[in-house]
């Protein structure tokens, strides 16, 4: 697996422009929003990564294909009464089917990072696994942690975290950028989801000296699958 797929889903596009923009100024800007004293913490900066990942990749799905319960998404709930979205198409917004849809998924690009960054082969982490930690812990005391362990855990839950930065991404794709002496084109919605998943790939490497590529990866990916699930309602709550 390459560390980069091999050109922009959106190149040679209408839009190309938009969204080189606000690629280039998420992968900037959101190491400084977790700035803290000078520093950076490295599993909540690679675990925010993830969180803006999966819910952009959530919303293009939704932009793309309203959902329909039953049909394309469902619903699932837990006690407390809240409900998370599942579903296949959900999950194929997120690791790729194809060879042609790699260079807009999440996992094909960060997993493509860590291999740069040094991961090996055999160290590779398995989907499944991912994927039934998230699920498992929905509605638990463990929601939006990741499997890793108490050693490389972010400084937030996911879902906090992800009201954090989510902000910030949308500034990014609106392409009214602070301190800017012009407006800039915004990236169209249906676009979220591959400029996410471009700024995946780069911070695993940019932390690999204090961040196995591994554990970086599942951090990223379950952060990734968790946010993905999430109601717009919960995260940005003047819509709702």
């Amino acid at each position: 697996m390459s560390a980069v797929a091999t050109e922009w889903p959106w190149r040679k596009t209408l839009d190309e422009v938009a969204c080189n923009l606000a690629l280039g100024h998420l992968i900037e800007n959101l190491p400084r929003r977790l700035t803290t004293n000078g520093r950076i913490h490295a599993e909540t900066y690679i675990s925010a990564v993830g969180a803006i990942a999966g819910y952009a990749a959530q919303r293009t799905l939704f932009a793309e294909a309203p959902p329909v319960m039953g049909v394309n998404i469902n619903r699932v709930g837990v006690t407390s009464g809240e409900q998370y979205w599942f579903g296949d198409a959900l999950n194929f917004m997120l690791v790729p089917r194809t060879d042609a849809d790699a260079n807009r998924c999440v996992w094909a690009l960060a997993a493509g990072g860590a291999m740069s960054a040094g991961m090996q082969g055999q160290q590779m982490p398995g989907l499944d696994a991912m994927f039934k930690h998230v699920a498992a812990t929905i509605g638990g005391t463990g929601e939006g942690k990741s499997s890793v362990g108490e050693k490389h855990q972010a400084h937030l839950p996911a879902r906090e975290l992800l009201k954090v930065v989510w902000p910030l991404a949308l500034t990014c794709f609106s392409g009214k950028f602070p301190g800017a002496s012009r407006e800039y084109p915004a990236a169209p919605v249906k676009w979220w989801s591959a400029i996410a998943a471009y700024a995946s790939n780069r911070p695993i490497r940019d932390v690999k000296d204090v961040l196995p590529p591994h554990v970086a990866l599942i951090l990223l990916m379950e952060a990734a699958i968790y946010c993905s699930k999430l109601d717009q309602s919960k995260i940005e709550e003047t819509s709702a």
